[in-house]
């Protein structure tokens, strides 16, 4: 449960997306504060405790019809009630595992918390993860409803867990059609968003089930239909960049032979969901190969089902899930490269049938021993794409600046890569700062050693918090010494982005570094050179991962 900042865009649109996961804020009393739970605290442990036969519901396992009234008395830590999508749970017991603390689980304390649940946890199964504080469902008074009606009779609502709140203005929604010529039937769906991308776009097609998620800027439409006639397995994607026409076309089995219509439209078809409120569906992916990366870290060669294809768009991420003792657990991960050599890349990924992770397993975690012990040939539930970070929306940048630790160097290695090989709309100066523990802990060091030797626009640094005794450079803890060295000074007016990734401490470091040294100033009013934060937490066994975070903030021109 965050907050939300009030940062746009120049063109005045929120950047990210309101209640995206991605979102953060670099004020004070934006960002969500991560704590370090106390032994005993993690998520294993929960799970122990819910498994133990304890009654955590408060009422005796009795599941009951709770008024807005009754739930409104259930407001104190040590009798907390909160409403998730119609059904009370008491989270009494709940209070100390949770990591982002009891402030922030206090601030759905008797009342609905389902929107504050859906800023960041969105992706996460409540139900399973609450399941034994069940207390019962969320009472929808007739009266309560009868009431506000009455005093708003000039304006739309809409039921939303039992409250009332004013109908969103109508949003265009993108267009379905579908056209047969004697050997194809094509699927066709006008966006009208001229910047839409082969990569926004997912299909799934098995057998006669068709499946298309489009991405359309902060939007998710879907196509389902389980089509009249059979197709092959083969089909081609056409994206207009120009007027943001999307076409799928379907080769018959049976050429020739006309089609009275497209088929039957089956459940979520032709519907246009804001994100935030869109869930994202999981398929089972094969593990390929494991590669080992670092002592504690894989690079994992995932490939996805036949007939679907998904290519991860930079700064995305997917979720990760796995049924522990009963619990539905899940984390979410940054897609990364085979590698940062353009000869080592693979052509499967822009094809949409293979994607990489690369994950830090964890002794004491929760879900990573799962996945560390998988091998070729196992299925790990992996989510579509999430997030709403848009590379297109920082081509500007003239110089990219990166501040990572651990493996919050995830989300920068296609940062890098795009920044420096793929686009080249323009040069760029990147440069990224690596903290790490030990020269063993450093991922792909290596590479990014043959990158700076290759590019001349590419340099790093490391730095080490337990160096050998022969280690000559950077150590301990990230200093506002370090970001002041590190960073281009305050009075370039080159358009900058400024990326930042690493454990909850770190990253709030480095952002009060940059605020304190004048390169974010939210009551500047002068053009916005891009400051860009991502946070990466990776505390399997103590912390709910949020992979990629972006935030918008206005640089001090002097």
């Amino acid at each position: 449960m965050s907050s939300q900042n009030n940062l746009t865009t120049p063109d005045g649109l929120a950047f990210p997306a309101m209640g995206s996961q991605q979102r953060i804020s670099v004020g004070s009393q934006g960002a969500r504060n991560k704590v370090q739970l106390t032994p005993g605290h993690s998520l294993m442990d929960w799970i122990r405790l819910s498994n133990s036969g304890k009654d955590l519901t408060g009422v005796g396992g009795r599941k009951l019809e709770v008024s807005t009234e009754e739930l409104q008395k259930h407001n104190t830590e040590k009798d907390c009630w909160i409403a998730l999508r119609g059904k009370v749970y008491n989270v009494s017991a709940y209070m100390d595992f949770h990591p982002g603390g009891i402030p922030e689980m206090m601030r759905g304390a008797g009342k609905d918390a389902t929107s504050l649940f859906d800023e960041i946890h969105k992706w996460v199964n409540a139900e399973s993860m609450l399941e034994k504080c069940l207390v019962g469902r969320l009472k929808v008074e007739n009266t309560l409803l009868k009431k506000a009606l009455l005093n708003s009779p000039k304006q739309d609502t809409v039921q939303n867990g039992g409250f009332l709140a004013p109908a969103t203005p109508a949003v265009q929604s993108p267009r379905f059609d579908w056209f047969q010529s004697g050997q194809t039937v094509s699927v066709v769906v006008f966006t009208k968003w001229p910047h839409i991308t082969t990569d926004m776009v997912e299909v799934s097609l098995q057998g006669r089930a068709l499946y298309m998620i489009l991405c359309v800027k902060s939007s998710i439409y879907t196509v389902h239909i389980n089509l009249e006639k059979d197709v092959n397995e083969e089909y081609n994607l056409l994206v207009s960049s120009d007027s943001g026409k999307v076409e799928l076309v379907l080769g018959k089995s049976q050429p020739d032979v006309q089609w009275s219509c497209i088929g039957k439209h089956a459940d979520g078809h032709n519907t246009y969901l804001a994100q935030k409120d869109w869930a994202p569906v999981y398929r089972d992916c094969t593990v390929e190969s494991v590669m080992s990366v670092t002592r504690d870290t894989n690079l994992y060669t995932l490939s996805l089902p036949r007939g679907v294809r998904m290519c991860v768009p930079i700064g995305r991420h997917v979720h990760v899930r796995h049924n522990v003792q009963g619990m539905d657990v899940a984390r979410s991960y940054t897609a990364v490269l085979p590698s940062l050599s353009p000869d080592a890349q693979d052509p499967r990924q822009q094809q949409g049938t293979t994607f990489y992770l690369m994950v830090k397993i964890y002794t004491q975690g929760t879900l990573t021993p799962w996945i560390g012990a998988l091998k070729p040939g196992d299925v790990l539930p992996v989510s579509s794409f999430d997030g709403d970070f848009t590379w297109r929306d920082h081509q500007h940048c003239g110089t990219l600046v990166m501040f990572a630790a651990g493996t919050g160097f995830t989300p920068m290695v296609r940062l890098i890569y795009t920044a420096l090989i793929e686009d080249t709309t323009r040069e760029r100066t990147v440069k990224l700062l690596f903290f790490n523990k030990t020269l063993e802990d450093i991922l792909w060091k290596e590479q990014l050693d043959s990158l700076a030797l290759a590019n001349k626009r590419f340099s790093y640094v490391n730095c080490l918090s337990e160096p050998h005794s022969d280690w000559s450079g950077l150590q301990g803890r990230v200093t506002k010494e370090m970001v002041q060295d590190f960073l281009p000074s305050t009075s370039n007016t080159e358009r900058m982005l400024i990326a930042v990734c690493g454990p909850s401490p770190f990253t709030k470091s480095v952002i009060q570094f940059c605020k304190d040294l004048g390169y974010i100033d939210h009551d500047s009013q002068k053009t916005p050179i891009d400051f860009e934060v991502t946070r990466y937490i990776d505390h399997d066994w103590q912390m709910t991962p949020i992979d990629f975070q972006v935030t918008r903030s206005k640089v001090k021109v002097t």
